[in-house]
């Protein structure tokens, strides 16, 4: 078993590379859910990218070992093999907590890409404006955002793979079927909530989008399909790292950690 230690490198690790290879689907969901023009160009499709590779890596640093913690809590410390239940609620659990780091760095990057200032004069420049308060505009709809994409790409797609290899599939299919599946469903039951999320991140002068509630009901206003604004691109991308982020962490934790198996 992997300790916490290393439990965040692998996150750390995975969470970079993630974001190295989809940051344009991150840029194209964000645009289509704030209606900003759509475009190919690389000079925007990459802004943020600084911002971003902290966050993901922050991020997935952070969820595995805070995602163990819980799936010990949900055990009650008894040292077994998690059924697959039990691994969505501890990632769940883990993600809900760690939405309360998703939510500034979030911010900065959406504000990076609306504006194009740098990683470093984005956060003061918020802050100056609206105070330390500022930075966390977002916050419930982030951490209950993150704690369902956790429940897919630690907790779902784990579980399907191990079921689809206990029933006689190969482990590259147990990973591809596990992959889609994970990240469709994550994708599809937080993508209303991740709305809601990037029209107050990106709006944080609030001309347009207020409190949670008063935001949803804005976007409410242009129909139900308004919440799904962007979901392709977010589909697309949550398959993608349900597979990046758990065959990261399968290649290196024992190339650097040495075989540990891992009882999860």
């Amino acid at each position: 078993m992997t300790s916490a230690g290393q439990d965040l490198v692998l996150g750390v690790a995975a969470g970079a590379a993630e974001v190295c290879l989809m940051q344009p689907t991150l840029y194209l969901k964000n645009a289509s859910q704030q209606g900003l023009p759509f475009t190919m160009d690389p000079r925007y499709l990459y802004r943020g990218l600084g911002a971003s590779v902290l966050d993901m890596a922050v991020l997935t640093g952070l969820q595995f070992p805070l995602t163990k913690i819980m799936s010990s809590i949900v055990t009650g410390g008894a040292s077994r093999k998690l059924t697959g239940s039990e691994m969505v609620a501890s990632g769940f659990l883990g993600g809900l907590v760690s939405g309360v780091v998703c939510t500034p760095m979030e911010l900065v990057m959406i504000q990076q890409q609306r504006f194009g200032q740098s990683l470093l004069t984005t956060p003061v420049t918020i802050v100056q404006r609206y105070g330390l308060g500022g930075l966390m505009r977002g916050l419930a709809p982030s951490c209950l955002r993150e704690g369902i994409f956790v429940a897919g790409y630690l907790g779902l797609g784990p579980a399907l793979s191990r079921h689809f290899e206990d029933t006689g599939h190969t482990r590259n299919q147990a990973k591809i079927y596990s992959a889609v599946i994970a990240g469709v469903v994550s994708a599809t039951l937080s993508h209303p909530i991740d709305t809601v999320k990037t029209c107050m991140q990106g709006d944080i002068e609030q001309k347009r989008y207020g409190s949670v509630m008063q935001t949803t009901q804005t976007v409410a206003g242009d129909g139900v399909k308004a919440f799904f604004r962007g979901w392709n691109w977010r589909a697309g991308r949550n398959i993608c790292s349900v597979f990046i982020i758990n065959e990261v962490k399968d290649v290196l934790a024992p190339l650097l950690f040495g075989h540990q198996e891992d009882e999860d």
